[in-house]
């Protein structure tokens, strides 16, 4: 990937998704670009939630991704440089077709659904957009066994439920409920009071239980990443600020439906350097 195309891919994953962007950087040479196109490819995906009205145009829109990653893994031009990227990783034999519509496939939630109903419900959509990104990294860097299936699973329980409670007022502000509507009800919460921007106390315990729960998840991701080759732990490096952005959320008097909890670059920087 390189010329004006590779920089309009770095870009859009540089600036919707830092993090694992940055994270990038550590991974071998030769994934890296492979790596920006699956981060700039998710973020697109995301976006399309903020683009549309109704959930019949944000079909549309997916619709339009499944098609256009198509044709460009056939060797045809998109028009869009982020579709014939990841085309073309999808040409190449580099990531699997199947995780890559399942990826999109999960965003309907976004446009259609939009409040998660169940537990079950999320665990789902997690395995099928963080988890399933960990393993695509993987598989860019040519590792794909049950061992990094494994680790995925966890780390993307860990990522995936840690960037959605940073991510509560985000959602909020677009109509997008990720906290499981089951347990909105066992604390006395409904979907309109966090729409709405009320917090409280009983939405404080949600949050420490699924706190507890990423927490978990990264422990029993990290005991199983040990055992992976150092190519294929490169590519759960974003897993290194799970700790930090959790504790940054538990800071007193911090309001989790108007404040994005956040770290200093440059520890996040280190942390990721770090993470072996």
């Amino acid at each position: 990937m390189s010329g004006e195309r590779g920089h309009t891919v770095r870009r859009i994953a540089r600036e919707a998704d830092p993090d694992r962007s940055i994270a990038a950087s550590f991974a071998p040479r030769g994934a890296r670009a492979d790596l920006f196109a699956l981060y700039a490819f998710n973020a697109e995906l995301a976006r399309v939630a903020e683009l549309v009205s109704e959930p019949g145009l944000g079909a549309i829109r997916l619709q339009w991704w499944r098609e256009a990653i198509e044709r460009a893994a056939n060797g045809e031009t998109s028009g869009h440089p982020v579709a014939d990227v990841l085309g073309d990783l999808l040409g190449r034999g580099k990531v699997s077709r199947e995780r890559i519509i399942g990826l999109i496939d999960a965003r309907g939630f976004d446009v259609e659904t939009r409040i998660m109903p169940d537990g079950a419900a999320l665990s789902a959509y997690l395995h099928d957009t963080a988890a399933a990104l960990f393993a695509l990294a993987a598989e860019t860097m040519g590792v794909k066994n049950a061992s990094v299936e494994q680790a995925a699973t966890a780390g993307g329980t860990a990522y995936g439920l840690t960037g959605l409670a940073r991510a509560l007022p985000v959602h909020a502000a677009r109509g997008l409920v990720f906290l499981p509507a089951d347990q909105l009800r066992r604390h006395g919460i409904t979907p309109e009071q966090l729409l709405s921007g009320r917090t409280s106390d009983g939405l404080g315990q949600l949050l420490a239980e699924l706190r507890a729960a990423a927490r978990e998840a990264l422990r029993e991701a990290e005991v199983l990443i040990a055992e992976l080759d150092i190519s294929a732990r490169t590519a759960f490096v974003p897993l290194s600020l799970v700790d930090p952005y959790l504790a940054a959320m538990e800071k007193s008097g911090r309001d989790p439906l108007h404040e994005i909890a956040d770290i200093n670059p440059l520890y996040r920087l280190w942390r990721m350097a770090c993470w072996r």
